[in-house]
């Protein structure tokens, strides 16, 4: 018999609809980050031992030398109890679900960075809010149990209207979980109540890089010890066949004093050769790739560009296509033509950046050709991968655009809100509701449900309405 009686109630929001059935055909997985035997239920009552198999968001079983695999992404995991087999874990699908039973903590950690739970408040105290956006707030927490401290990013689920905001979100989880590397943001685990998606990430307070170039104009050391930390970032990602498309100051942060840190995947695309992305032109007027501004077929390289941008900031302390007039700053970008004579700097950091900025990108370095350039021979840029500890993100004004013909600004789900100070803030109904939630140590997440106009063209408007500043929208456009 099963105990569920702790159980919370399931949300859906971003579980795959469509399901015909949990398991096809497949071969054995090359490499798996657990395996172990479990007692395994796809049938109320019906128990089997099978062994399990979890690489990225694949769980593999095998079962008389047959394998068979289920996409657990976005799934729904809660803890039950059984009176045999005690301590145990759920995976649901809508109508179809998955027990398992057995030595499950290292597999159960696993599942928490592919999965959605429900208990946020049961896990985590909120300690004050650190900004906000279009479609909700991020805030910094504390785990109960272990007082480590997170950022929390939070999404109003009934201000995610258009389709598309679905799919953003949905993509940008599924992208933050590929990653495990020191100079690129750590994501911990997401949770779902019937009012809001909740992102955990890891928590950083060494500032970021626009901060530290408003100060001063960095040495030609510092820049460089910079820059390659960035391009061993975005090495590992292209490697894993990810773009990232918003590379600028706001989204560099620091760990440490010297650990550089990527973050926010909110534009971040699996590469296609086709060019047929969620969204195709995008990124920030003044970081983007020429290629990518005029329409025509890009890949990796266009987060190379935006490195050598990012490089020739910090040397300079300016940006190359800088214009208060946001659309003339678009068309210098698009342009690409760079004043060289401000840039002050050794021969061989030169040629570097000249050839991180090539307009033509088949003369553009590739993260890894960038790795070898012999500026990286001599005594700059020394790194350290340390370990993870605690990130929040910041952006700036984004331009994008989908495959669609019609001009139109849409507030985006991917755009982390911008970190300000907390005395910029008033804490609004929203906030005094999770913030009371937070307090009571209850298993259930039962925000009343606020007032809303139900007509969506009010609240597509409303949206439009309410966004305070351009890194909170998405430009679509077409040439």
């Amino acid at each position: 018999m099963i105990d569920n009686s702790n159980t919370v109630k399931i949300c859906n929001f971003l579980l795959q609809s469509n399901r015909t059935s949990l398991w096809s055909p497949s071969s054995k997985p090359v490499d798996s980050s657990i395996s172990g035997c479990f007692h395994v239920s796809y049938k109320l009552g019906v128990f089997r031992e099978t062994s399990l198999f979890l690489q990225g968001q694949n769980l593999y079983k095998c079962r008389n030398h047959k394998w068979k695999v289920c996409d657990i992404g976005n799934s729904q995991l809660e803890m039950v109890k059984h009176n045999v087999f005690g301590e145990g874990c759920k995976l649901g699908f809508g109508q179809y679900h998955i027990e398992i039973y057995g030595k499950i903590e290292e597999l159960l950690d696993k599942l928490k960075k592919q999965c959605i739970q429900s208990n946020f408040t049961q896990k985590y105290s909120i300690l004050k809010l650190m900004g906000q956006g279009t479609y909700g707030k991020v805030y910094r927490v504390k785990n109960k149990s272990n007082q480590k401290e997170f950022a929390v990013k939070t999404f109003e689920k009934s201000l995610l209207i258009l389709p598309s905001d679905k799919i953003a979100l949905a993509k940008e989880l599924e992208i933050a979980r590929l990653f495990e590397h020191p100079n690129l943001m750590q994501y911990y685990e997401s949770f779902e109540s019937e009012q809001f998606i909740f992102v955990v990430f890891e928590l950083l307070l060494g500032g970021n890089l626009r901060q530290e170039i408003k100060k001063q104009r960095l040495s030609e050391k510092r820049a460089f010890s910079n820059i390659r930390q960035l391009l061993v970032a975005l090495d590992h990602m292209h490697n894993l066949g990810v773009l990232h498309r918003d590379i600028k100051p706001e989204n560099i942060m620091f760990r440490n004093s010297e650990e550089l840190v990527l973050t926010d995947f909110g534009l971040a695309d699996h590469y296609r050769k086709d060019g047929q992305y969620l969204f195709t032109n995008c990124g920030t007027p003044g970081y983007c790739a020429p290629e990518l501004l005029q329409n025509k077929l890009y890949d990796f390289k266009v987060d190379v560009y935006s490195a050598g941008i990012v490089l020739f900031q910090m040397l300079t302390g300016q940006n190359p296509f800088d214009s208060d007039d946001y659309n003339k700053r678009v068309k210098l970008n698009k342009q690409g033509l760079i004043d060289w004579s401000i840039v002050n700097v050794s021969g061989d950091g030169l040629d570097f950046l000249q050839s991180l900025l090539s307009r033509n990108p088949f003369h553009r370095f590739t993260a890894a050709q960038a790795l070898n350039h012999k500026i990286f021979n001599s005594d700059y840029g020394r790194f350290q991968r340390s370990g993870v500890s605690n990130t929040l993100v910041s952006t700036g004004s984004q331009l994008s655009s989908p495959n669609t013909k019609q001009l139109q600004i849409i507030p985006s789900p991917l755009q982390s809100p911008k970190i300000n100070s907390l005395h910029q803030f008033e804490f609004d109904e929203l906030d005094n509701l999770i913030l009371e939630q937070s307090k009571k140590d209850k298993s259930l997440v039962n925000y009343p449900m606020l007032e809303r106009k139900q007509n969506q063209q009010f609240q597509f408007n409303y949206k439009l309405q309410h966004r305070t500043t351009k890194s909170e929208v998405l430009l679509f456009f077409q040439e």
